[in-house]
């Protein structure tokens, strides 16, 4: 079994002009909701990802950004050592890091291969943004402001420990995935 913790996180689209949180945060309309972040289609996250397998387990800095269907992964340890680069885009995938590039049409695979750990890259591309992936059948709970507490997807179960207001909603800040 294998577990992923995405910490502190800071989820902002590339804007010049970010748009002031709202006073109150009223509950939210979900399907508005999944409409407005299945849209955001350029974005950044910063923050702390956790693994850990019933062998081994360890942490890195995350700084993804997203731009429509590429991505670029910045991992890396204290003081940037030990960084790992994953990017791609729907041709295929990329992994850099101190032992060499490597090329594969599965990101998930690369990372597998080449650090051990087992992160749905796909999927995270949703959950990240606290909405379910658009493949594969959910399930899902939902928390008093309409956002989401649980989803299980894809053999995936996550729990959402909070949320933040950004881009004048509600996005989470820290999530475990097992």
């Amino acid at each position: 079994m294998a577990g992923i913790l995405l910490g502190g996180c800071q989820l902002w689209q590339s804007s010049h002009d970010m748009p002031a949180p709202p006073p109150d945060q009223p509950k939210l309309d979900w399907v508005d909701h999944v409409r407005t972040l299945t849209l955001m289609q350029e974005w950044q996250i910063k923050g702390k990802i956790g693994v850990r397998t019933a062998d081994d387990g360890g942490s890195a800095y995350m700084d993804w950004s997203q731009s429509f269907d590429s991505f670029y992964i910045l991992l890396s340890g204290p003081l940037g050592q030990g960084s790992t680069i994953i990017s791609g885009n729907p041709y295929g995938a990329r992994l850099e890091n101190n032992d060499g590039t490597y090329i594969s049409d599965s990101p998930e695979q690369l990372v597998e291969q080449h650090t051990g750990w087992v992160i749905p890259i796909h999927q995270l591309l949703y959950w990240v943004k606290g909405i379910p992936a658009p493949h594969g059948k959910s399930s899902k709970t939902h928390n008093e402001f309409g956002t989401l507490d649980t989803l299980t997807q894809n053999g995936w179960t996550l729990q959402y420990d909070r949320y933040g207001t950004a881009l004048n909603t509600l996005l989470p800040q820290k999530i475990k995935i097992s």
